[in-house]
């Protein structure tokens, strides 16, 4: 049996039909919502990602064919691999590969959730703070695109360079996204406006006082989370 057919197996394996169902109720499959028709074997994300970690070492076509399944924990399985592999590679090169393959994915439309962005975005942004060609330009046309996923990982990317305290990528795509209509690239930005402002509160309050009264109340409830109840209060009277 190839290594993948056996992942799949032990994917398989762990998996439940009661835990499909709910996923896909959570995940918000039916008609004419944001993750339509998408099928779930019903596994745990820790049980997935330790599937992942058994098989980190899987072939590029391999990740290639489980990163377009049908079945979300399959997709999901292969974006922890892949970000296990951006993690441990010793080159821009490699980098850069594994980057563009995330990439394509994502034009590709088989990251179509948020737990897909979310899993894979924050973390092969690093490549974002090593200057090798992924400038302003492209982080803003994903901010720009028509697809959802495209535009939460815009803002999702950015997690990386706040961690090492590079706030300008994450305003601007904020500034981006003030008018976005979706409640989950509301969520998305008011999360990442909260890491900033976990690191640097003076530049969170900067960015609010400047933009509060453009900001949908989701992306500002998120932005806000962490202060006391009597800033949050003031800066929800607006």
């Amino acid at each position: 049996m190839s290594e993948l057919n056996q992942l799949r197996k032990d994917l398989k394996a762990l998996s439940t039909v009661a835990r499909a169902k709910g996923s896909a109720k959570y995940f918000k499959t039916g008609k004419g919502e944001y993750g339509e028709g998408d099928i779930f074997l019903g596994v745990t994300v820790p049980d997935t990602r330790k599937i992942a970690k058994k098989y980190r070492s899987l072939f590029p076509e391999d990740l290639y064919e489980l990163a377009r399944s049908k079945f979300h924990e399959e997709r999901l399985c292969a974006l922890l691999i892949l970000v296990g592999q951006y993690s441990k590679a010793k080159t821009d090169q490699e980098r850069i590969e594994l980057f563009e393959f995330w990439l394509m994915l994502l034009r590709e439309n088989y990251l179509n959730n948020w737990d897909l962005i979310d899993t894979s975005a924050p973390y092969l942004g690093e490549i974002l703070s090593r200057h090798l060609g992924y400038n302003a330009e492209f982080i803003h046309g994903l901010a720009k695109s028509e697809n959802l996923w495209e535009r939460r990982a815009s803002i999702m990317l950015t997690f990386a360079l706040i961690r090492v305290k590079k706030f300008g990528p994450t305003k601007a795509i904020a500034r981006d996204l003030l008018k976005d209509k979706h409640d989950l690239i509301h969520k998305a930005v008011g999360w990442m406006l909260r890491e900033m402002g976990n690191r640097d509160k003076p530049e969170l309050t900067r960015f609010l006082n400047q933009y509060k009264n453009q900001m949908p109340r989701t992306m500002l409830r998120y932005a806000i989370e962490k202060f006391d109840e009597e800033e949050r209060q003031q800066y929800l009277r607006r």
